[in-house]
């Protein structure tokens, strides 16, 4: 009896062996097109597939694996940063084709054996798409570092800084690693990447170092001639104007275009100012004491001067040569950023001191080297010669003065450059200017004679 069993079951191996090996179809998708149906008894993945046709099953089938791969989910989180995934996301899938396959070799049934035969699909991930994928959620869960700033305050005149912080990269190679090691497990998973510290490139320290006090410079409006109202008004004007402009490297900045044309709509006040070698009353007076502070500063601070003039004369609040006249429509003061780091200007009136202080911040010249201006009176000009006007408004013999007149002189003006421990180490001619003699003015009324001979002329008339 036992060599009859033995024969029986050889018999039913060869016979499932040679269905296997003479298989009708080269493919799945032939056996589709054919209308192929699978066996009696048939499981797959726990699903009953008996005598379905195969599209049918495959269909089926497919629709449990896209739902099972969903509900494997990763949680893959990075510093503040969470980010969310599913197998099928991550490029999972099975060899269902292949067991289908594998399926419609298997035709006979035996119902003796009282049992199913079962299938199960094996998962497969798609490298590329992984690969793909990682990249994706390392770019989403990278945090980019955050540089510090420095916001120049114009009202208290100083800076505030924010930190920097530094941000992370995740690793997206060892992430796909990571995750592919997850979801041929089959199991959901949270995932805690390798990551990468971003160090942030500017930091606090570099804002403070770019960010120092360069130069400083104070001028006095004091007095009945310089601090009449109106005045001192248009002083602390321009002075608001200029309070916080920044350059970048390179920039030049331009005095009058900051300000803009001085004149009444535009807010300014009538006050003393010179012109034609003459003191008049003009809309914006006084603002010329605004950029001969700022020149001074800019002087120490060792920046490029681009563009300057000097007034008529020397004027009272500050040395000869050290004065710059600007004037709408006509001279102007600018000065070029030459640092490789942006400058601010700083300018602060103080209305009880009666003093103008202009800063600039950058970064500290180098090696602690501070510059201080001099300038001296080398010569003195020869008085120009008095004008006589015939002023045929005034009465006969009358004479007024129009213009008082003004001897020139010559100035040289100089940086002279300490180091850090206050020792000298060179001096350099900035300019030497030349203030030229101012000839005087005088209107005169016509002579009596003349005044005789024009009647005479009448009357004859």
């Amino acid at each position: 009896m036992k060599s009859v069993f033995y024969l029986l079951l050889l018999a039913l191996c060869a016979a499932l062996l040679v269905g296997c090996e003479n298989q009708e179809y080269a493919d799945l998708a032939e056996a589709i097109r054919a209308g192929a149906t699978l066996g009696e008894n048939i499981e797959i993945d726990g699903m009953d597939v008996s005598g379905m046709e195969v599209a049918k099953a495959r269909r089926a089938l497919l629709a449990q694996q896209d739902a099972y791969l969903a509900s494997l989910q990763y949680e893959i989180r990075a510093g503040e940063g969470v980010a969310h995934a599913n197998a099928a996301e991550l490029g999972a899938a099975s060899d269902l084709d292949d067991v289908l396959l594998k399926a419609l070799c298997v035709t006979q049934y035996y119902p003796g054996a009282n049992r199913a035969r079962t299938f199960g699909t094996s998962l497969t991930i798609d490298e590329k798409k992984l690969a793909a994928q990682a990249e994706a959620i390392a770019a989403a869960l990278q945090v980019q570092p955050e540089n510090a700033t420095a916001a120049y305050d114009k009202e208290a005149g100083e800076f505030v800084y924010t930190e920097s912080a530094d941000g992370l990269s995740v690793d997206a190679q060892r992430l796909a690693d990571q995750l592919k090691i997850a979801v041929l497990a089959e199991r959901s998973a949270s995932i805690e990447p390798y990551t990468n510290v971003l160090a942030a490139e500017y930091t606090i320290e570099d804002a403070r170092n770019d960010t120092q006090l360069v130069a400083e410079f104070s001028t006095s409006f004091a007095g009945s001639t310089y601090g009449k109202a109106n005045r001192v008004f248009n002083i602390a004007k321009a002075a608001g104007l200029i309070n916080g402009v920044t350059l970048e490297p390179g920039e030049e900045f331009d005095m009058n275009a900051i300000l803009g044309p001085r004149n009444g709509e535009n807010g300014w006040k009538e006050a003393t100012g010179i012109r034609d070698a003459v003191y008049v009353q003009e809309y914006g007076g006084g603002v010329c004491q605004v950029s001969s502070t700022l020149y001074n500063a800019v002087l120490m601070a060792d920046l490029e001067v681009t563009d300057r003039t000097h007034h008529s004369w020397p004027l009272g609040y500050i040395d000869i040569g050290r004065d710059a006249t600007i004037s709408t429509g006509g001279p102007n003061f600018k000065f070029a950023n030459s640092q490789d780091v942006p400058v601010t200007v700083g300018a602060q009136v103080n209305e009880e001191e009666k003093t103008i202080t202009v800063s600039l911040y950058g970064r500290p010249l180098a090696d602690g080297v501070t510059i201080r201006i001099t300038s001296e009176k080398i010569e003195t000009l020869p008085e120009a010669e008095m004008e006589i006007v015939e002023d045929d408004s005034l009465a006969p013999g009358v004479q007024q003065v129009v213009r008082e007149p003004r001897r020139g002189s010559v100035s040289v003006t100089y940086k002279e450059y300490y180091d850090a421990d206050g020792n000298f180490l060179r001096r350099e001619q900035v300019t030497k200017d030349k203030y030229r003699s101012i000839s005087g003015i005088t209107h005169v009324g016509p002579q009596l004679g003349t005044v005789l001979a024009e009647t005479a002329d009448v009357s004859a008339d």
